[in-house]
Order: C-alpha cells, then sequence, then structure tokens
C-alpha cells in the first residue's frame, strides 16, 4: 500500500469509528475508555545503567585523559578506540567510526561517498529530519520516495526517482523495522549506486540474519538517550570498504588519519584533505564500550522485544 492510499484508508476509518461512536459516551462522562492502561514511553539505554559505566568514566576522570588521542601520562587513551573495535565487531563489519551523534555520522557518511554540489540523493519521505539535513548540508538535492507498508523506503518507487545525477540511495530503517534491503540493493547495483543505510533507530535490528547498516556501503547509528546503547548522545559508522572508512576517518578529523586508524588499514590511499571536527571524547566513549559488547548488547535488544510484545 503506498503512502497516500494509506493515508486516505485512515483518515475513512477514523471518520466511521467516530460516527459509530457518536452516540457512545466519552471516557470523561463515564463511557469506557480506549484504554485501561497508559501507554509507556521508557529510555531504552539508560534503564541497563551499571557499575561498568561508572568504572569507564571515573578511570578517565583519574587518568585526566578525556581526549580521544592523547593526554597527560604515558599510556594512550583507548576507550573510544576500543569502543570501535567492539561495535565493529557487533555489526559484523571491517571498521567503524566513533562520532559524536547519529547526524554527524550522517554528516560524515555523506563526504565519505562523496556525494556534493549536483548530486541527488534519492531518500523515504517519511524519515527524521536529520536525513535530508545532511544531504543539503553537502550541497546536494534530497529526492523523496514513496514508502511501502513497513513505513521505510519502497523499492518499487525509487527506479522512477533516479536521474543522471542520482549518486546514492538512502535506505532508513525506521523505529527498528527494517527495510526491504533485497529490493534496494537489487536496484542500486543495476544502477551503480552507492547504498547509506541509516539505522539510528535501529541498533540492533537484523535483516535475513544480518545486522542492519552492514549490508550497504555504509551505514550509521545514533547512541542518543532513546536507543539501546546510549551515551546521551553519540553515533558511529560502519563499513566494509577501506577506501571510503579513510575517507570518513580523515573527514571526522581535520582530513588527518591518525596511527591507530592507519594500523586498522593496513595503509593510507588518501592524501590529506580538508575536513571538520567530529571526534568523540573518551568520557563518551568509555560509556558506550560498557554497552556495546555483543553479549550484553544483545541481551538488551531481546528484552526489548520481549517487553513490546
Amino acid at each position: 500500500m503506498k503512502r497516500r492510499d494509506f493515508m486516505a484508508a485512515a483518515a475513512t476509518s477514523t471518520a466511521a469509528a467516530h460516527a459509530a461512536n457518536s452516540a457512545s459516551k466519552l471516557a470523561l462522562e463515564g463511557g469506557a475508555p480506549v484504554r485501561t492502561a497508559p501507554l509507556k514511553a521508557n529510555y531504552w539505554g539508560t534503564q541497563y545503567y551499571d557499575e561498568k559505566e561508572r568504572k569507564e568514566l571515573l578511570e578517565v576522570l583519574e587518568t585526566g585523559r578525556p581526549f580521544r588521542w592523547y593526554g597527560p601520562g604515558s599510556e594512550p587513551p583507548l576507550k573510544v578506540l576500543t569502543f570501535e573495535k567492539e561495535f565493529a565487531a557487533r555489526m559484523n563489519t571491517r571498521y567503524a567510526l566513533a562520532l559524536p551523534s547519529g547526524t554527524a555520522a550522517l554528516v560524515v557518511a555523506m563526504n565519505a561517498l562523496q556525494i556534493g554540489p549536483g548530486d541527488e540523493v534519492i531518500l523515504p519521505a517519511w524519515t527524521w529530519h536529520s536525513c535530508f539535513n545532511a544531504i543539503v548540508l553537502a550541497g546536494a538535492l534530497p529526492v523523496f520516495a514513496e514508502i511501502d507498508e513497513s513505513f521505510n523506503l519502497d523499492p518499487e518507487d525509487i527506479e522512477s526517482k533516479i536521474t543522471p545525477h542520482t549518486k546514492a540511495i538512502m535506505a532508513v530503517h525506521l523505529q527498528g523495522n527494517p527495510a526491504d534491503m533485497d529490493g534496494i540493493l537489487a536496484i542500486a547495483r543495476k544502477h551503480k549506486l552507492k547504498v547509506l543505510e541509516d539505522a539510528a533507530q535501529s541498533v540492533g535490528a537484523s535483516y535475513r540474519g544480518r545486522p542492519l547498516g552492514s549490508l550497504g556501503d555504509a551505514g550509521i547509528y545514533s547512541l542518543q538517550l532513546n536507543k539501546t546503547i546510549t551515551s546521551g548522545e553519540g553515533g558511529a559508522l560502519v563499513t566494509n570498504d577501506p577506501v571510503l572508512f579513510e575517507r570518513a576517518a580523515r573527514f571526522h578529523d581535520l582530513g588527518s588519519l591518525r596511527p591507530p586508524h592507519e594500523k586498522a588499514l593496513g595503509k593510507a590511499q588518501l592524501d590529506w584533505f580538508v575536513g571538520g571536527g567530529y571526534r568523540m571524547n573518551e568520557f563518551t566513549g568509555g560509556v558506550l564500550l560498557a554497552g556495546a559488547q555483543a553479549g550484553p548488547h544483545r541481551e538488551r535488544c531481546a528484552r526489548e522485544r520481549a517487553a513490546r510484545v
């Protein structure tokens, strides 16, 4: 069902229900309430905070090394770097890059994919602000396509939106629900387009047994308050492409490639270029590290699924 058809059907059913119940009393007047229990909306990640997060924070405080690359003493800070390794393992990808937010991850991804002025990026018409904001900030044009019954990007409406200027497709997995990646990837391969997965709202969800974010050319995540892993604010980018990872790592850190990232890559393949400042600090990295290990995170996701059945 297309988005417009869905909205029309929803409006019709609402009007019919209202007409059928117009003679009944409101709950305020003594009638039967629509719900007997209130809807609940909890902040997922912080429910699982315990001594592990406290320990990580205190270690950074005591060593006085909150900057991710260096600080006082002889030992280098390792919280963010270790989080990147744990997160890449959790998402079954070769590389992960820690970032200050999911929005920052989208901005870095646009630059890593070399999207800029004159380019077009196809994305779903129903999505979060950051998706089209990142495209516009890159100087490119957002092109909206319809959503399907999953409320995510409809593969059947993508090809009609492709032009000679199309460079990428952004598949957004909203509210833990995966988009049709088989259909999206097939179209992308046919037209030689890059696929960026926005799994900001789906940290821990999967598609045919593979973590969301690991199927396209790159994936991004939000680690904000409403997420299963949270530091209040945070983000990450994952990819299996070494050149794409190098571009992301360079852009997030003023165009430089730090030795630990160069070591992870084996060798640098790009020259220095102009970048921004999107580094994560060690306090944030420590909190995320406590929740990012594969076993505890899978347990969190399983408990959340069970609570919402």
